[in-house]
């Protein structure tokens, strides 16, 4: 017995010895080209390397230098160095664990053509037979000093100088898709580089495990400041906690169209498809001293230091501004909008579902206060203003405010339909199909027109405006819709001026009583002053009314400024006075009445004043039932220029029971 226990003792030191001979003189490069043709035959992936060494210390490591791992034309994987770590007793129970896999010098490039490859081969699930390893575990990967590459049609993404480490790696092989892995990841770069921007220090801290994405931290310096964020991505829905934008220095130019004859705003090709998201959500945004500069359809907006904070956002991917919703608050130091300059601007406001609300927007602009409150529909395409005030502006108008209608001469050949104008057109070009205001008030605002055609100047004006629905399906609405029960307009200025004629208290007082609405007209000349007063059934169909007009000028020679011609002149004085009444719709077809004219003394230079008159009364219809002509031409009507007059300057004195113009119904 006891030379049978020698037997078995001297047999297993000569296998111990077997095996520690075989194990410390076995080197794996003597069986290198074996073991890559083997490999590279398994997939189309290609595995290279130009040495190797290991270590039978508990755990076993290996080290490789010179790794290579490519597909053509897709991926491919440089390591200069690569140490991996295997711990052999957890093989028994059917898991593969690196304890730590070390990569140094690492170059990685892929391509969009990954990506679309993928989709063609082996479905989910249906990857090579494991039977007996069921779990792969990585405990650390280290990737030092590497460099990224994303080749992307022509556009590609460079990560420069990343370090990066992957923690608690698990994936069951029985179900090696990407949705039940697990993982952290933090990693963090020297810059990367894009087509648009070049991202200085980016830094990524997550956690991913079986379909939740849990985003600790992401942030970079860029555009002259920096951002970080914190999120969290399920089931296709992303909710970021926290947002913050510092200092960020913001452009965005239009580029215009090459081809003129394409359609415009085609949809960009380059853009990233997010399949993966369908909800986003937004609990907090900041921006803190956050600047914008941008031109867009010839308007130029600069917008300086804004702080603001939203809160709540929520809205679907791809994210429409009309399907926002959330609560907002901000504050700029100032906002051009062309040439117009809105300085300490703050405002507060919220986004619901298919509407907007600013509900306090305070600013300094004009040299005054501004302060505004309004709601915009987006389906509907309606705006409603709850609240506008001004308040000691000084409002310069300037001729890029009003559209400009382009004007050619008329040709010899067509003269008759050049001089032809289309009718007006009462569509807007706002971009609204409603515009509602509930109160707006101007006060003591001083305005100073820069338009030639249009020189105007007040000071000192107070308007207030209630209830006035001026835009409606998209088309300016008429006196008669205008003028509503709940409706009112009020101005008055201690003067208004328009080409040298200067109106002293002027005032229109609009509104009404009990379904009864009422209009009061004042103004005041040098020497002279004038008044009309009208009432209107607002309940009533097509709106009749009625008014009394009156009027006294001791010299009318300022009314000679409306003609805009320094040759006219006019002489004398006028007493007006009449009885006005008509419908609100179809108002000039309408209009009926009488009006008396008397005057002491009338000079009118290059006309014959009675025979205008006697015009006037008997066809009434040729002057007033277009009234376009009169109000176009204002007093050349009457006058024209001394060149083509028949005779000189017409002194017509004229008695107190001057003509009178009696009931010049033109219906």
């Amino acid at each position: 017995m006891k030379r049978l226990f020698d037997l078995l003792a001297i047999l297993f030191l000569l296998l111990l010895a077997t095996t520690v001979f075989f194990l410390f003189s076995f080197h794996p490069d003597r069986y290198k080209s074996d073991f890559l043709s083997w490999v590279n035959q398994q997939s189309d992936w290609q595995l290279n390397y130009d040495s190797s060494q290991w270590s039978l210390k508990q755990p076993l490591q290996l080290q490789v230098s010179g790794l290579s791992l490519a597909k053509p034309e897709q991926a491919a994987l440089m390591v200069k160095q690569a140490e991996l770590k295997l711990a052999l007793l957890p093989l028994i129970k059917g898991t593969i664990r690196f304890d730590s896999v070390v990569l140094s010098d690492t170059q990685i490039a892929i391509s969009d053509q990954l990506f679309s490859a993928s989709k063609t081969e082996q479905p989910v699930g249906a990857a090579p037979s494991t039977s007996w390893f069921k779990q792969l575990e990585v405990g650390q990967i280290l990737a030092k000093d590497g460099d990224f590459t994303w080749q992307r049609q022509e556009q590609n993404l460079r990560l420069e100088r990343f370090e990066l480490a992957i923690e608690d790696v698990a994936i069951e092989l029985q179900q090696p898709a990407p949705s039940h892995w697990q993982f952290t990841l933090h990693g963090s770069a020297q810059q990367l580089i894009t087509p648009w921007q070049t991202i200085k220090l980016p830094q990524l801290s997550l956690a991913y495990a079986k379909q939740l994405l849990v985003i600790d931290h992401i942030g970079a310096d860029l555009l002259g400041g920096s951002f970080y964020a914190a999120a969290e991505l399920k089931q296709q829905q992303l909710t970021i906690s926290e947002l913050a934008l510092n200092n960020l220095k913001l452009e965005y130019f239009a580029q215009p169209a090459a081809n003129t004859a394409a359609t415009p705003t085609e949809p960009a090709t380059d853009t990233l498809e997010l399949s993966w998201l369908k909800q986003i959500n937004i609990n907090n945004l900041l921006l803190n001293q956050v600047s914008l500069a941008s031109q867009y359809q010839g308007h130029n907006l600069v917008l300086n230091k804004l702080t603001a904070e939203l809160k709540q956002l929520q809205g679907a991917w791809p994210i429409q501004p009309s399907s926002l919703r959330g609560d907002f608050a901000f504050i700029a130091d100032e906002l051009y909008l062309d040439q117009i300059q809105l300085t300490e601007l703050t405002a507060s406001g919220q986004l619901q579902e298919q509407q907007l609300s600013l509900s306090a927007l305070r600013s300094q602009l004009f040299k005054g206060q501004l302060e505004l409150a309004l709601s915009y529909q987006w389906q509907q395409q309606a705006l409603t203003v709850h609240q506008l005030l001004l308040a000691n502006n000084e409002i310069p108008i300037q001729p890029a405010w009003l559209p400009q209608a382009p004007h050619e001469p008329a040709t010899e050949e067509q003269p008759a339909a050049a001089e032809q104008q289309p009718a007006p057109s009462h569509q807007t070009t706002l971009g609204l199909q409603e515009l509602y205001i509930e109160q707006a008030d101007l006060q003591q605002v001083k305005l100073l027109s820069y338009i030639d055609t249009l020189p105007f100047s007040a000071t000192g004006l107070d308007l207030e405006l209630r209830q006035l629905n001026l835009i409606k399906q998209g088309q300016w609405q008429s006196v008669e819709q205008l003028w509503q029960p709940q409706s009112r307009v009020f101005m008055e200025a201690p003067e208004i001026a328009f080409r040298g004629l200067v109106l002293n208290h002027s005032s229109i007082d609009l509104g009404s009583e009990q379904q009864l609405g009422y209009l009061n007209l004042y103004g005041e000349l040098p020497l002279g002053q004038f008044e009309l007063q009208a009432q209107s059934l607002l309940d009533q169909p097509h709106k009749p009314w009625q008014a009394q007009l009156s009027g006294l000028l001791l010299d009318i020679s300022p009314l000679a400024r409306l003609a805009d011609n320094p040759d006219f002149n006019l002489v004398g004085d006028v007493e007006l006075a009449g009885k006005l009444r008509g419908k609100l719709s179809d108002f000039w077809s309408n209009l009926d009445g009488e009006l008396e004219l008397h005057s002491q003394l009338l000079q009118l230079p290059g006309a014959d004043l009675e025979v205008t008159l006697d015009q006037i009364i008997e066809t009434p219809r040729q002057y007033f039932e277009d009234p376009s002509p009169l109000i176009a031409k204002g007093w050349p009507v009457f006058w024209r220029t001394p060149n083509n007059s028949l005779r000189d300057s017409a002194n017509l004195p004229i008695p107190h029971s001057a003509p009178k113009l009696n009931k010049a119904c033109y219906s």
